[in-house]
């Protein structure tokens, strides 16, 4: 089992709080948090998992993807 470090947008770094991700369908989102899963005896880190929310106005809808996952497969606005 995994032992959870969870970081919300005050403690993530400016340069991710900034970043704008672009999925496949176009849509603008920001990191807002960041579950860090370390391994329960070493300490190890196994996995990131950022929580984005929309960035357009609505910002209604939230989406969870492993941080590898999402530099993959999204596109960073310039």
């Amino acid at each position: 089992m995994a032992q959870l470090e969870y970081r919300d947008a005050d403690e993530l770094l400016a340069a991710l709080r900034a970043k704008v991700f672009i999925d496949l369908a176009q849509e603008r989102w920001r990191v807002t948090a960041l579950v860090i899963h370390r391994h329960r005896v070493s300490g190890k880190e196994l996995q990131r998992v950022a929580y984005l929310r929309r960035v357009d106005a609505s910002g209604g809808r939230e989406w969870e993807i492993p941080l590898a996952t999402l530099y993959e497969t999204a596109e960073v606005e310039r």
